[in-house]
Parts: structure tokens; C-alpha cells; sequence
């Protein structure tokens, strides 16, 4: 499997510390995970978030690989969200806590501007935090996902029975063999019996438990509630920045006849399948929502994204990419007088420098002319 080739072993990378504790205010929350520096000084920042459940070491080997070329574009930050990994947990799972989190981990971090992206469920939290703050999101790139109500799909019907059955074992009154015996038994998708095998973690007190919160996951999982995991609330809003969705074209999770739709209808700025939205060609397989396990698919999916990083994300929406930043110019008023001989100014798009919160680069400026 691919995300067993140790392509990730580089001094740039870098987990973050602290560990995961409960949080009785949403507010109090903290996203951890890993960090991966790229390859050239003062890159702008990429915040991925994960499918739920999925540990943030499956994604190094992705985003490290030098054919992938990501690093040289990004700085890569691996955050599970709220109740996986080694994020905080809380109870709430409200869209707007979701996209909370990512905006106060940027700002503790020093990161003014960022592009989001993520797969699956991390993907709604990576498109929920450019809904709520767009004045803090260059981007948004979704892998195998749409903004839209999944919970009646096959692929959640199934994930919402592996966490009913996890549900009903107390794995402190049990060993590590005895559980994984439980997994061989109950869970029978191989991909996420291996993902609930990664998330065990022994406590001090010798007694085993999930990496995940397994009753919040199962109480959001197990009532068709707004805030459920596979649904998308209307009180998002949109999305009106440059954004990306990519998905396997046999995928179980967007179904490419009728959900590409909601992609337009929550980001107005997406142009259209072969555009902004692409499907990309592989086998009839259970597992392609994993794209990381599979090299050819993974290759390809890299490359949409590498390409998004460097000609799209963060361009002015009124230009066409980045070809055309400092060269193009657009009418300040567009045909707003009768007169036919009157003279239209027009402009050069601003672009500012990504971190331009956390970064003296435009102090000058407010300096007057002496």
C-alpha cells in the first residue's frame, strides 16, 4: 500500500505537542496534528483536514512525496478535527464550532491567510471555515465530497453501523487482542477495521481506549440531527472564494450524475465539472475513497491539486489565474455612462502578502511622503 512507503522521513516535519483533553467550552478547544515545512522559505500555509477517523500519518506520505511537488507550493499543517486525533474533544459538532476551530489554530499559529482543503467529513470542515471566514481562506479544495445531505448514503449507512458496534464493547475491560479480534469479527470493510485499529491508544492506567470520542461520534452519527456529520445546514451560508472538488469517479460518496450540484450552489465561483470539478478515472472500487492507497489515483489527484495551488488559489476572482496577475487590467465602473466618448479607469487586483497580520511587510506604508 502506498501509505506504507516511508517517503515522509524529513527533519521538516514536526508533530505538534499537547495532548487531547476534553473541553467543556467550545471556545477552548485546540487542533493538533502534524506539521510539514516546505521546501522554500516564507510559502504560504495549507491547512488539510482528514476523514473522520483517519489518523493524520496516513496523509504524510501524500503531501511528502517530492513527485507530488505540494511542498513546493505550501506548507502543510495535518489537523484532525474536534474529537479525532490528537484534537480536544467536545460534544458539539455544529458547523460553526468546526469552522471556529480552524480560524483560532491559524491565529494562535500566526497564520493570517490560508488555504483550507480536506477529505470527506475534513473536507466539510475545511469548506465550513471558508463559509464563515472567507477574509481568512484563499481556497478551498475538497477531496471526495459535496455540500449536501449524505446521511442516507450507502458509504455513511455503513460507517454509521462500524461506530454502533464499537459502541457496544467497553475496550478498558479488555486487551489490545481481544479487541482487534472484535474488529476481525464485526467491521468487515478492511480499510476502516485498519483505521479503528490505528486510533487504539493505551492510557497510563495500562486500559485501552479510541484515539477518537466515541460517544459524541455515536450520539452525532446515530440521530439524522443538523449538525450530523454527513449533512450540510443551509446556515453555512456560501463560499464565495476560489474552491476545487475532486472525487473518484465510481465514488461512493458524490454521485456523479446529481452531486456536483451542491458544489455550485454553496460556491458560486466553481465554473463547472471539467473546471472546478473533476472526477478522476479509476477502477469500480469500494476503497477508492482512500485515495492515498492507491499511487496512480493518488498521483492524479496530487496534481489537481498542485495545480490549484499554483495558478488559482489565492487570485484575484476577477482574473482568470495567475498568469494574469500584474498584467491584466479591469474597468473600475463597467459601462455605467451614456456618454460614448467618456474615458473608464481601470485597475490592477490587489493580491496581499499572505501574512500580512503577523508580518511587518507593509509598515511603510502608513508612513506619509516627507
Amino acid at each position: 500500500m502506498y501509505r506504507f512507503q516511508q517517503l515522509w522521513k524529513f527533519s521538516t516535519l514536526q508533530f505538534h505537542k499537547g495532548v487531547s483533553e476534553y473541553q467543556n467550552v467550545s471556545q477552548n478547544v485546540v487542533l493538533r496534528g502534524v506539521t510539514l515545512k516546505g521546501r522554500y522559505n516564507d510559502l504560504p500555509n495549507l491547512l488539510f483536514f482528514p476523514e473522520a477517523c483517519d489518523p493524520v500519518e496516513n496523509w504524510i506520505p501524500f503531501f511528502s512525496d517530492p513527485n507530488n511537488q505540494i511542498l513546493d507550493y505550501r506548507n502543510v499543517h495535518i489537523l484532525s478535527p474536534r474529537n479525532f486525533g490528537t484534537s480536544d474533544k467536545h460534544f458539539s459538532f455544529d458547523v460553526e464550532d468546526l469552522a471556529n476551530d480552524v480560524v483560532r489554530y491559524m491565529y494562535y499559529n500566526k497564520i493570517t491567510m490560508a488555504t483550507l482543503a480536506g477529505h470527506g467529513f475534513g473536507a466539510k470542515v475545511a469548506l465550513a471555515a471558508g463559509c464563515y471566514h472567507p477574509e481568512r481562506t484563499t481556497g478551498v479544495f475538497c477531496i471526495d465530497y459535496s455540500p449536501m445531505d449524505q446521511r442516507y448514503h450507502e458509504a455513511f449507512t455503513e460507517f454509521r453501523g462500524f461506530i454502533k458496534k464499537l459502541s457496544e464493547i467497553n475496550t478498558k475491560e479488555m486487551t489490545k487482542s481481544q479487541i482487534e479480534s472484535f474488529l476481525k469479527e464485526n467491521i468487515e470493510c478492511v480499510k476502516w477495521r485498519s483505521i479503528f485499529s490505528d486510533n487504539l491508544v493505551k492510557l497510563p492506567s495500562g486500559q485501552w481506549d479510541w484515539k477518537f470520542a466515541l460517544k459524541f461520534l455515536h450520539e452525532n452519527v446515530s440521530f439524522n440531527k443538523a449538525d450530523s456529520l454527513a449533512f450540510w445546514p443551509v446556515k453555512a451560508g456560501l463560499y464565495t472564494g476560489r474552491a476545487h472538488f475532486a472525487f473518484p469517479e465510481f465514488s461512493r460518496w458524490v454521485h456523479l450524475g446529481t452531486n456536483t450540484l451542491p458544489m455550485l450552489k454553496v460556491c458560486p465561483q466553481v465554473r463547472g465539472f471539467g473546471h472546478d470539478v473533476h472526477s478522476v478515472q479509476g477502477d469500480n472500487n469500494t476503497l477508492n475513497h482512500w485515495i492515498y492507497e492507491f499511487q496512480n489515483q493518488s498521483f492524479v489527484f496530487a496534481s489537481r491539486f498542485t495545480k490549484f495551488l499554483s495558478m488559482y488559489d489565492g487570485v484575484h476572482l476577477l482574473l482568470k489565474d495567475r498568469t494574469e496577475v500584474g498584467k491584466e487590467f479591469v474597468p473600475s465602473i463597467i459601462y455605467s455612462k451614456k456618454d460614448p466618448n467618456h474615458v473608464y479607469s481601470d485597475y490592477s487586483p490587489a493580491h496581499y502578502y499572505h501574512n500580512w497580520r503577523f508580518n511587518n511587510v507593509y509598515k511603510n506604508l502608513d508612513v506619509q511622503n516627507k
